[in-house]
């Protein structure tokens, strides 16, 4: 690997008049006195929380562990009570990356498996990507393993229109599908039905060694997707954007040149880009490698926009959300006076910084996930060393809940449409510029579902919105969008 000169780009701190960033309003470790790491959190339509990762712990709240890591899934409710806590697996190691809430309220947990006995079942061979079907306290109601007899992950789940789900992972092809003897890894898109059942499974990247790192679903009902590609004969993974229609077929791909980069998340802006977050590793003087998170922006059809490095170096960007028509959040973690801490910033989609905030204990935080809540406020996971409520030893689940951010009024007077009350329980009005009659919209749930659509008959409109459960849903008329709020 090539040796660059360390250079660190400031961003521009935006000047917001009283912008405070969002503080915490409780926080809850859970495990055992082993080791727990988190991968992935969300807010339940009921409006408590899940999370999910794993553990290696047999003790406290991991007393039912099956053998080396298992699947480790909390359940909370809205004031941060612990409803159920299930560890999911069998002898040998499991881990979740993903967990999401389905349609019956119920969950679907990708990740992968070692093991073929305790609640796996049905492994293909060494570890299989693995998705496992629960209902709304916890019961498995389905698994199923896939891959091939190598190694293989899958480290996102999204629901599809028809009822069932799309799988993206990584899957490990053996030389009898190769003319080469060897093994190659690929980027891996598997298409399920309700019941788990394969209805199509595609790799990406024709004779390179691919892999992906992460998916977000696109408002054309395609997805884009990041990950790596090594071009036969050379020993440097680029990295590689991928877009990709419904049903699977390649739209467009842009190889990006910096061997140094790589990108954990991926979202789609209102405007239609694309915001990419992760790290930036340079290599110094053997043996000091450091890392410092990057942002990348691309356009909608895949041109270079702008990247921009973090503002501390040793940091690393692992999750982006959009919060509001102009902004998004990235989570990572980066040294805090001596150890990691968690880092959120708040950045206009031009780069700019609103505001950033650390949180962080007496030891090491290392960021898992976040998501933007209903009261506009976030629920916030990651592996903690530091003694926080309840702290079991080792490395816990840490989640903490943090209050929306005040101070900063976000109206966007390029808009022509508005809609009110919003948080709203049933009845959302539209009052829209005339200029947008008989224009279509389209209602999308926070994971990129279409949930509802219809054509703009009048100025001023109502949707019925007492069909839909809890949670945040992104309004498109046009060219814009606008975050609209279901709550009891």
């Amino acid at each position: 690997m090539k040796t660059i000169k360390f250079t660190l780009l400031f961003i521009l701190i935006a000047t917001i008049a009283n912008a405070q960033a969002p503080a915490i309003e409780w926080e809850k470790c859970f495990g055992g006195t082993s080791y727990e790491f988190g991968s992935s959190i969300i807010q339940t339509s009921d409006g408590g929380y899940i999370a999910a990762g794993k553990t290696v712990s047999t003790d406290y709240d991991a007393v039912d562990n099956h053998g080396g890591y298992d699947v480790f899934i909390v359940k909370l409710s809205a004031n941060s009570t612990t409803e159920w806590i299930k560890c999911l697996g069998g002898s040998y190691d499991e881990s979740a990356h993903c967990i999401i809430e389905t349609s019956d309220h119920g969950f679907i947990v990708a990740g992968s498996t070692l093991s073929n006995d305790g609640d796996v079942s049905g492994n293909h061979g060494a570890s299989d990507g693995w998705v496992v079907k629960l209902d709304s306290f916890g019961e498995i109601e389905w698994q199923k393993c896939y891959g091939d007899t190598c190694n293989d992950v899958l480290h996102t789940v999204i629901p599809t229109d028809d009822g069932g789900y799309m799988c993206f992972g990584n899957i490990e092809l053996s030389d009898q599908h190769f003319v080469n003897p060897q093994i190659k890894r690929k980027g891996w898109a598997l298409k399920i039905d309700s019941l788990g059942n394969v209805e199509s499974s595609q790799t990406y990247g024709g004779t390179s060694r691919t892999s992906f790192n992460a998916v977000t679903p696109t408002r054309d009902g395609g997805y884009l997707i990041t990950g790596h590609k090594t071009p036969d004969g050379s020993d440097d993974a680029n990295v590689w954007f991928l877009k990709i229609k419904e049903m699977g077929t390649v739209e467009w791909e842009m190889g990006y040149g910096n061997v140094d980069d790589r990108f954990y998340d991926v979202t789609q802006l209102a405007e239609g880009s694309f915001i990419a977050v992760g790290e930036s590793v340079y290599h110094g003087e053997l043996p000091i490698v450091m890392y410092t998170g990057v942002v990348l922006k691309i356009s909608e059809s895949g041109a270079f926009r702008w990247r921009q490095e973090g503002i501390h170096p040793m940091g690393q960007y692992y999750s982006v959300a959009v919060v509001s028509n102009n902004h998004f959040v990235i989570g990572g973690h980066c040294p805090n006076t001596i150890d990691e801490d968690i880092v959120l910033i708040k950045m206009t989609y031009s780069g700019n910084v609103v505001w950033q905030k650390y949180y962080g204990g007496v030891n090491a935080e290392y960021f898992s996930s976040f998501q933007q809540t209903a009261d506009h406020g976030f629920i916030l996971m990651s592996r903690t060393l530091s003694a926080w409520t309840g702290y079991h030893g080792g490395s816990d689940m840490w989640i903490a809940k943090l209050s929306p951010e005040t101070g900063i009024v976000e109206l966007d007077p390029t808009l022509q449409f508005q809609v009110y009350p919003n948080p709203t329980q049933n009845i959302l009005n539209l009052q829209i510029d005339p200029a947008l009659l008989d224009s279509p919209y389209k209602v999308y749930s926070i994971t990129g579902q279409l949930v509802h659509f219809g054509n703009l008959t009048s100025e001023t409109m109502q949707l019925n919105l007492e069909s839909f459960i809890e949670g945040i849903y992104l309004l498109q008329i046009g060219n814009q969008t606008q975050k609209i709020v279901k709550i009891k």
